[in-house]
């Protein structure tokens, strides 16, 4: 039988609102003592049993503002395998959107009388957002993000071996000068990817030049300004140019494809992701691939995994990627 805030209040001694007020970790009502009393009554109580109470399932977009996850075909694929994931599992899905600044609509996600589990859209999450979800009694799962010390549960992509993979398929092309395209809003993914990048050249025994790292804006506009300006500088200075560049996602690849092209210059690109639109630039562009179904559907399946069980265990899944093998790269003479 589901355990009532009145029987949790009868318990401790308080009035059913003080309870409402403590499970849903309302800060200023009540003490943090009296509010952790009230939470230990409703753990001894069965309250926090997991198991589908609501039947629903949220989605928590969360935004710093760094102008990464957006309306972009990369995330409607991902939502795409969330919502069939649920569905298969019996849940409705809801999505919310936080923003990192609203502190009180946080605290509020941990309710399981509204949701039985949450699942968060970590992409712009840094550390100090991950961990204030850490004490939470609500199951949750962070996905596409993850980091190595934090003990919850993470499904997120292999970034650091997919730009290993391509960055190594560009030396196999004969390029040894290479380039980074970075994103100005650096998310913990894109610092995954240059991890990677770096280990590859390194391995390969290519000394990496700070100079040919160009930092731009994450859309596709911004970025073909920010590198184009990048290239004519380089141009103008008569500085050594890389024959290839590794771009830290297709959107920002995309952009540079386009000042290349109006520059006229022979530099490969690659990406990141494989959205729908890198199939279709001219040249079409080398990427790697991310299933991004696959990532959504697998982190519902997590999630529901713990609903099941009573298991305190938590993993990190990276969802593994591959080449892309397209037009925008050639081999270097």
């Amino acid at each position: 039988m589901k355990v009532t805030v009145a029987q949790i209040a009868k318990a401790a001694g308080v009035s059913p609102g003080t309870v409402s007020n403590a499970l849903n970790n309302r800060k200023g009502s009540l003490s943090e003592e009296k509010r952790q009393h009230i939470i230990d009554i409703a753990e001894k109580l069965g309250y926090f049993k997991k198991g589908k109470r609501t039947g629903v399932l949220r989605l928590v977009i969360y935004s710093r503002k760094e102008r990464i996850v957006g309306d972009t075909p990369f995330f409607s694929e991902l939502i795409r395998g969330f919502e069939t994931a649920a569905s298969a599992n019996g849940y409705q899905l809801n999505i919310s959107y936080i923003d990192s600044q609203q502190k009180d609509e946080i605290h509020k996600l941990d309710d399981i009388s509204v949701c039985d589990g949450l699942l968060l859209l970590g992409t712009e999450m840094n550390l100090e957002d991950v961990i204030q979800f850490e004490n939470f009694k609500i199951p949750y799962v962070i996905v596409d993000n993850a980091y190595i010390r934090q003990k919850c549960d993470f499904v997120a992509i292999n970034n650091r071996d997919g730009i290993y993979e391509i960055t190594t398929y560009l030396i196999d092309k004969g390029h040894e000068k290479i380039g980074l395209i970075n994103s100005i809003n650096q998310i913990n993914n894109f610092k995954e990817r240059k991890l990677g990048f770096m280990q590859a050249l390194m391995d390969n025994n290519i000394q990496f030049i700070p100079e040919y790292e160009s930092f731009v804006s994450p859309t596709i506009e911004e970025s073909y300004a920010d590198f184009k300006n990048y290239l004519q500088e380089l141009i103008e200075q008569k500085e050594d140019i890389p024959s290839a560049f590794v771009a830290v996602n297709d959107n920002i690849a995309l952009g540079a494809l386009r000042a290349i092209s109006e520059l006229h210059l022979q530099i490969s690109i690659t990406g990141f992701d494989d959205i729908p639109f890198s199939s279709m630039s001219n040249p079409s562009l080398t990427t790697v691939q991310v299933d991004k179904m696959y990532l959504g559907k697998t982190a519902v399946h997590r999630l529901v995994e713990k609903l099941s069980s009573d298991e305190t265990t938590t993993l990190k899944i990276l969802v593994e990627t591959k080449v892309v093998e397209r037009n925008s790269v050639t081999k270097y003479n």
